[in-house]
C-alpha cells in the first residue's frame, strides 16, 4: 500500500506533480473548448433564427453532421485534417516547410465544435422561450435591436438555458479525456504513461476518475450557485 500511495504521491519518484499538471491542462481544454463553444452557439442560434437561407443551411448542416459523429473521430479529423491542410497550404507559400498541428489547439477546435454545436439548439430554444412581449417592450422603449438582444433577451435565455449550459459543461469536462489520442500530454496522458511505466494501470485510472469526480463535483456546486442566481429575478416575479 505504501509502495501505491508513494507511486502517486509527490515525493521525489511520485506521479502526483505529473499528474496535477495534466489536470490543469484537462481544465484549461474544457473551459477554452467551452468558451469556443458557447460562442459558436450563439453565432449558430442567431443564424437560424435570424439569419437567411445560406446561414440557416450552414447552421443546420453544423449541427446535424457534429451531433451525428462521435466525438473522438471529430478530434481526429480536426487534428490530422487541419494538419494536411495547413501544410498544403504552407506547401504552396512555402515548399519544404514542415508544420505540426498543436495538440492543444486541435483539442480546443475539436471539443468547441462539438460544443458550439449543441449550445447552437440550447440558445435557440432558449430564446424562443423568451416571451415576444419583452422584446416589444423594449423596442417601444426606443432600444435598438442590439440592445434588446443584450440588456433583454439574453439574460433571460441564460436563465431559460443555465441547466442545459451547465450540463453542457459537464460534458464537455468529460470529453476533454478523448484529446489524449493526439498526443496531448493531458491528465489521461499522463496517467497513461504513468501506467505503462508502473504497470499499476488499475492505481492510475483511478485516480483519473477520482480527479474527474472532485472536478465534476466542484462544478456543479458552481453551477448550482449559478443557476439561482440567474433564476432569483424569475422565481421572485
Amino acid at each position: 500500500m505504501s509502495d501505491l500511495i508513494g507511486l502517486i504521491g509527490f515525493g521525489d519518484k511520485g506521479w502526483g506533480f505529473a499528474l496535477l499538471g495534466g489536470a490543469i491542462v484537462t481544465v484549461e481544454v474544457a473551459a477554452s473548448a467551452y468558451l469556443l463553444g458557447l460562442a459558436i452557439g450563439l453565432l449558430g442560434a442567431a443564424a437560424k433564427l435570424r439569419g437567411g437561407r445560406i446561414a440557416r443551411g450552414i447552421a443546420e448542416t453544423y449541427t446535424t453532421v457534429v451531433r451525428g459523429l462521435p466525438e473522438i473521430l471529430l478530434i481526429l479529423f480536426v487534428y490530422y485534417g487541419g494538419t494536411s491542410a495547413v501544410r498544403g497550404l504552407a506547401g504552396l507559400v512555402a515548399p519544404g516547410v514542415t508544420i505540426e498541428i498543436d495538440a492543444f489547439a486541435a483539442g480546443v477546435a475539436a471539443l468547441g465544435l462539438i460544443s458550439g454545436a449543441y449550445s447552437t439548439e440550447v440558445f435557440r430554444g432558449a430564446i424562443l422561450a423568451v416571451a415576444s412581449g419583452q422584446r416589444e417592450a423594449a423596442q417601444a422603449l426606443g432600444l435598438g435591436r442590439w440592445l434588446v438582444f443584450r440588456k433583454v433577451v439574453l439574460p433571460q435565455a441564460l436563465a431559460v438555458g443555465m441547466p442545459a449550459l451547465g450540463n453542457l459543461w459537464l460534458v464537455t469536462l468529460k470529453d476533454s479525456a478523448l484529446i489524449s489520442v493526439v498526443g496531448l500530454r493531458d491528465l489521461v496522458g499522463i496517467a497513461a504513461s504513468g501506467a505503462a511505466f508502473s504497470r499499476q494501470p488499475f492505481t492510475f485510472y483511478m485516480v483519473v476518475a477520482l480527479i474527474f469526480l472532485t472536478l465534476s463535483l466542484v462544478s456543479m456546486l458552481a453551477l448550482g450557485a449559478m443557476e439561482r442566481r440567474l433564476t432569483r429575478g424569475r422565481r421572485e416575479g
